[in-house]
């Protein structure tokens, strides 16, 4: 088993993915998206993951043009491998977060086991894994446009799951790439910093864009369906204000948590 997965989506998109499931399967997805978009002058990496192997490797492979990081967010598994890149850009509200070093002491332990340590990269030693942190270099703003020659990604404010979450529209694709704001598996919107109700209407904003084709999302699969956002706009609501009913959690994330079809959202107890 490779450590990245590497798949094109068109010409100039591609996904590469790590196996998060493996490390802690308790989190409930499989994998962790990052992205590469490539124009004429310039390319960007929409998250870094978890910094596990390295990713730069991956993306010379495909271009050799200069890449900039594009966080979604500041949380480690889309900010893993920040430091590998001189230019960082994440939403202005979480400029101080994402240079701040989280705690991953738990995944060190947890990549000892004989499981993991099989599909860890060669030459990689859990004992000695963190994130290093490193300041943006750029922030974020909503409706901003990151221009890479021939290739343009719209900022959309989408926050919920986390304060400053941006999503990024490849408008020229129809292409949405949504973070953790939108995909099949559990979303946590329990969190410390999150917002349910800046959570349901980030969710709404998507569901109104007028042409996606792919959500290109931050766990797990692609989603084809052009309806889909609009069903997760619509069960965000019902969780939020209530007229959908939840399950009490209270193991290794506290928080309850409303399933719908192929995906739950998980809001604070």
């Amino acid at each position: 088993m490779t450590w990245h997965t590497v798949t094109s989506i068109t010409k100039e998109v591609y996904r590469i993915s790590e196996p998060i499931g493996v490390i802690e399967p308790r989190f409930g997805v499989l994998t962790v998206n990052m992205y590469l978009v490539i124009g004429q002058e310039q390319a960007a990496l929409i998250d870094t993951g978890m910094g596990i192997g390295n990713v730069l490797n991956e993306i010379r492979k495909i271009t050799a043009l200069p890449c900039m990081a594009l966080n979604t967010h500041f949380h480690w598994d889309h900010t893993g491998a920040n430091a590998r890149f001189s230019d960082r850009a994440i939403h202005e509200s979480e400029a101080d977060l994402v240079a701040q070093e989280p705690d991953v002491s738990d995944l060190r332990q947890s990549m000892q086991s004989p499981t993991v340590r099989a599909v860890l990269p060669t030459g990689f030693d859990p004992a000695t894994y963190r994130i290093i942190p490193k300041p943006a270099t750029r922030t974020l703003y909503d409706h901003d446009v990151i221009d890479l020659g021939g290739h343009r990604l719209r900022v959309i404010h989408t926050p919920g799951h986390s304060i400053g979450h941006v999503s990024f529209l490849d408008e020229a694709s129809d292409l949405l790439f949504t973070g953790d704001t939108a995909y099949l598996g559990p979303m946590y919107i329990c969190f410390e910093e999150s917002d349910p109700a800046a959570f349901a209407q980030s969710t709404k904003r998507l569901a109104a864009l007028p042409s996606v084709s792919t959500i290109c999302p931050g766990h797990n699969d692609l989603i084809s369906s052009s309806i889909w956002l609009d069903e997760l706009a619509k069960s965000a609501d019902s969780a939020v204000n209530g007229t959908a009913s939840g399950q009490l959690r209270d193991d290794f994330i506290r928080g309850r948590e409303f399933d719908f079809d192929g995906f739950s959202i998980w809001l604070p107890q």
